[in-house]
């Protein structure tokens, strides 16, 4: 809700200063979505991938009677 009200107030203050026209109008929205856009693009996904900021331990399961791991 924050994010629609602060673009509502830069269009109102963009037509405030250079009129109102569907062109000023038009021409802040895209604006404001293009530095939307460039701003989620440039965050970090929530979701790490393998990697990135932590060590991914591999684990081994050995599952049956015999010991394959050690030698007689």
């Amino acid at each position: 809700m924050v994010p629609l009200l602060l673009i509502g107030a830069l269009v109102l203050g963009a037509c405030m200063v250079f009129g109102y026209s569907s062109f000023v109008v038009g021409f802040v929205l895209m604006a404001a979505g293009l530095l939307g856009l460039l701003a989620f693009m440039s965050t970090r996904g929530a979701v790490l991938r393998p990697g990135e900021r932590e060590a991914v331990i591999e684990e081994r399961h050995y599952i049956g009677h015999h010991d394959d791991h050690h030698y007689r």
